[in-house]
């Protein structure tokens, strides 16, 4: 059984490795941020590791007859099955790249993933990590839907324009990590001396800014799946129930017509 496990993550990687140099290619010719015009769009946050919350949503993507799904990062880690989920979605990518969009997230980054499970999964192999981190590096880091609707893995960094945000990862930073706070302004962030925590003024500045109404991001685990903020002005999401045990249900989002319509999953 062990070995038969072993040989299943061996096939699972030489696999995702045959992927890389197709997907690198897609990510690398697409911006820093992406305009989605086109409508439904399904918006999915965390999946972890989650393959059968992710084979669920695809399921769901396929019920709907919804082309367009948009995801907001962190595949890997926490769960067990990283590199599964990263050949479903590139997999996905490559066939269908107008309508597949893979957003970067805090842990498509070699320093979480060598502390947080993905490291391990992969047998410690860092030649095989190195080439999987170069992928991280080309992916978009956020997407306005509709010319309205800011998407995010983590959060902003203040009030200034979208146009400034690039790809690199000491820029995108802030958003890959930030976190919405009730308190007013940028302030210190439990989750780290570098990570801020924004207030529903910041949110105000930005969306004004970048003449947009609201913000739509993932990176919290959640009991429900999901939680507003800011009176409607952003919806925080989480797509990977029962997540490290902790028995929350998962969310994802279909948006249409300037509806949001929330689908809640999973709850143990």
């Amino acid at each position: 059984m062990v070995s038969g496990k072993i040989s299943r993550k061996i096939a699972a990687k030489e696999e995702l490795l045959l992927l890389l140099p197709g997907i690198d290619r897609v990510l690398e010719s697409e911006p820093a941020v992406l305009r989605i015009d086109a409508e439904p769009v399904m918006v999915i946050g965390d999946i972890h590791g989650d393959l059968e919350a992710l084979e669920f949503i695809l399921g769901k993507r396929q019920e709907m007859n919804c082309e367009n799904i948009l995801f907001l990062g962190d595949y890997v880690d926490r769960g067990p099955q990283g590199t599964e989920v990263l050949i479903n979605l590139f997999r996905l990518k490559l066939e269908d790249p107008e309508h597949i969009f893979l957003l970067r997230g805090n842990h498509e980054t070699v320093d979480m993933n060598l502390y947080y499970g993905y490291f391990e999964e992969i047998g410690f192999d860092r030649s095989f990590l190195s080439s999987v981190s170069r992928t991280y590096d080309e992916m978009p880091i956020a997407a306005v839907i509709s010319g309205n609707t800011f998407c995010v893995h983590g959060g902003i960094n203040g009030t200034g324009s979208i146009e400034d945000i690039r790809k690199e990862e000491d820029f995108a930073f802030p958003y890959l990590w930030n976190d919405p706070s009730k308190r007013p302004g940028l302030t210190a962030s439990t989750r780290g001396s570098t990570v801020k925590e924004f207030g529903p003024d910041i949110v105000d500045g930005f969306l004004h800014t970048n003449n947009l109404k609201r913000i739509i991001r993932g990176h919290t685990a959640l009991e429900d799946g999901y939680r507003w903020w800011f009176d409607g002005k952003l919806l925080s999401l989480f797509s990977c129930p029962d997540y490290v045990g902790l028995g929350n249900a998962a969310a994802f989002v279909l948006f249409e017509k300037e509806e949001i319509k929330l689908f809640v999953f999973g709850k143990q």
